[in-house]
């Protein structure tokens, strides 16, 4: 990157000295000094405007792309990510190596470290989960609505997360109808799962689900009747979920698992935790309690909910900030860049000035004609830089999830402040030139 910075710095240097160098050869050095140096050639002031319209092009595209970021950070920071994101710890569990080839002694160790969590002072409820919304992982199963199975590949997806009581409490989902699983959910009883509304629309059509059937052929080969529903949680991210190409979730009970799967589950679980006081404070006590008898248990890798989803938004922070800085340096450049030139043309002027106003123009008039270069100068970047513009948030659209393209609003609002901004930068030469004094001007020149 550096290297790269360094040849295009060393690039644009070369470029501006050799423009004016090749340019003056061509230049009738004798008729410039005989006009007192007032003159400028067209070709010249064409390639200023040029190079002043591109300024202004490129300030139009950075700052249209920081509003299109910009905008679409605030909306997905404030979507609703389906869960209670405040207060909620999630680490990995290693469970003592010597219960992990028994299934009943490693579910009853499961169990163990959910009662010893809850003892815990400032713990709210506690649980374990396979996948954790917004945490990298996730395990999507086919399923069906009736009996007939075909090609499994040919089934839609769903992401499946197997979960012990008391999740729904500890992750704050809401509760559309039926009930979320509970004790009664065990090994041998009737196979359930919970799924949510995206899933109950696409399955049956509606979110009244409870009661309803699916097939899942991973889950066994009976149906499993939905004891409810909830609500969706944005388990890709609040960024990233609208456009997943699975969204539709089933919850199953993890003490239903078959037992030839309990040890490679037991490898995967996580222990989710809601505390009534910072979930930080409770990362040191919950090691030492989850220890175990042979103080063979590592609870590792804590993290928080509300960590989570705030990353799952930081390449659109990033992002704002990095078009928010270029916009604004470009945004400084073009208004520099504005004046400079104007008032190097006004300058150049300054006896064409001094004429207007003996033959009996106004200093409002001349104050116009300045302002009416500023304009041509700003259609030119102006349009030009719209064009880019839209095109730049399509580009935005298909590389960056969540940004929805141009707004006309944000655009015209792009447009405008560029506007007022040019206006200022042209206003000091514009005045200047309204003052020029004809009689002086005239003896001087």
């Amino acid at each position: 990157m550096l290297s790269f910075a360094l040849a295009v710095s060393c690039i644009t240097g070369l470029l501006v000295g050799l423009m004016p160098a090749l340019d003056a050869p061509r230049h009738a050095f004798h008729s410039a000094v005989r006009a007192g140096g007032r003159s400028i050639k067209g070709e010249s002031r064409r390639w200023q405007v040029a190079f002043v319209g591109t300024e202004l092009a490129l300030a139009v595209v950075l700052v249209a792309c920081a509003s299109i970021l910009g905008r679409t950070l605030l909306r997905v920071s404030h979507l609703d990510p389906g869960v209670n994101i405040n207060n909620v710890l999630i680490a990995r569990v290693a469970l003592s190596p010597s219960v992990l080839g028994d299934p009943a002694a490693a579910r009853a160790a499961w169990d163990e470290v959910i009662a010893r969590t809850k003892a815990e002072p400032g713990v709210e409820a506690a649980a374990t989960v396979d996948t954790v919304p917004m945490r990298a992982g996730n395990n999507q199963l086919p399923y069906s609505t009736t009996a007939a199975l075909p090609d499994p590949s040919l089934l839609p997806l769903a992401l499946a997360t197997s979960v012990s009581p008391g999740f729904d409490a500890v992750m704050g989902l809401r509760l559309v109808n039926g009930r979320f699983l509970d004790e009664r959910d065990r090994k041998g009883s009737e196979p359930v799962i919970v799924i949510d509304d995206v899933l109950a629309k696409s399955a049956f059509g509606t979110v009244n689900a409870a009661g309803k059937q699916l097939w899942v052929p991973n889950l066994g080969a009976p149906p499993v009747t939905v004891v409810g529903v909830v609500g969706h949680v944005r388990y890709w991210g609040l960024a990233s979920d609208d456009r997943a190409t699975v969204r539709a979730q089933l919850y199953y009970p993890f003490a239903q698992l078959d037992d030839e799967l309990v040890r490679r589950w037991s490898q995967l679980m996580s222990l989710v935790v809601r505390t009534t006081t910072p979930p930080a404070g409770l990362i040191e006590p919950l090691r030492h309690a989850l220890r175990g008898p042979a103080n063979d248990q590592v609870l590792y890798v804590p993290q928080t909910l509300d960590v989570l989803a705030d990353n799952s938004v930081a390449r659109e922070r990033f992002l704002v900030v990095l078009f928010g800085v270029f916009a604004g340096v470009a945004l400084l450049l073009a208004c520099l860049g504005v004046y400079g030139v104007l008032a190097f043309l006004t300058s150049r002027r300054v006896p064409e000035i001094a004429v207007r106003l003996a033959l009996g123009a106004t200093s409002r008039q001349v104050i116009g004609l300045v302002l009416a270069d500023s304009a041509r100068m700003l259609a030119i970047g102006v349009t030009a830089g719209v064009l880019f513009a839209i095109g730049a948030g399509r580009v935005l659209t298909s590389l960056i999830d969540s940004v929805q393209g141009i707004d006309p609003a944000a655009l015209t609002a792009t447009v405008g402040l560029l506007a007022v901004t040019a206006f200022a930068a042209t206003w000091l030469p514009a005045r200047r030139a309204g003052r020029v004094d004809a009689a002086t001007a005239l003896r001087s020149d």
